[in-house]
């Protein structure tokens, strides 16, 4: 069993570690190409009237979900280093752990005035698969967060109690 959750967190890690990697190239050629993007007639949006202002606002959104998510990542990557490490009730996972619930919050956010914004400009049907966004899941994902802080938070609590005792 121990081999067989030792395998499982480092494909996790090389999973998350990947993600830090491809997001941020992601967003630097994104950061790049994206004034391009906005300022020429040829790529742009259709359906939105060329409007430069609302593309320049949807540009900005995607680089701040990029962000948010680059965040969210390297709380993670911290997280599972302690777990590597068998530091599993250190207060630097707390700390990580609530920038990772910050992210789950700021992307529900974020992902809340999108689809409003994208239903205002009529584009949900050509960006999106759920008209109602992806909020659900990063709604869910922080108050899953916030019960594993929780626990973590009792369970540090715990050893230091422990500790004193000793």
């Amino acid at each position: 069993m121990k081999k067989i959750n030792k395998f499982l967190l480092g494909a996790i890690q090389a999973l998350v570690d990947l993600g830090i990697i491809s997001n941020g190239l992601l967003g630097i050629g994104f950061l790049i190409v994206g004034p391009i993007y906005i300022f020429t007639d040829a790529i742009s949006f259709k359906q939105i009237g060329n409007n430069w202002a609302i593309e320049f606002l949807l540009y900005l959104d995607i680089l701040l979900f990029m962000a948010v998510f680059l965040y969210g990542c390297l709380a993670l990557h911290n997280i599972l280093n302690n777990i590597n490490l068998q530091k599993y009730f250190a207060p630097a996972n707390m700390i990580a752990l609530r920038k990772l619930m910050f992210s789950f919050l700021a992307l529900t956010i974020l992902d809340g005035i999108n689809t409003v914004i994208n239903h205002f400009i009529n584009i949900t049907a050509q960006l999106d698969f759920f008209p109602c966004g992806n909020y659900y899941s990063f709604f869910t994902s922080l108050i899953i967060c916030y019960l594993i802080y929780f626990i973590f938070k009792r369970g540090l609590a715990l050893q230091n109690e422990n500790n004193s005792i000793i």
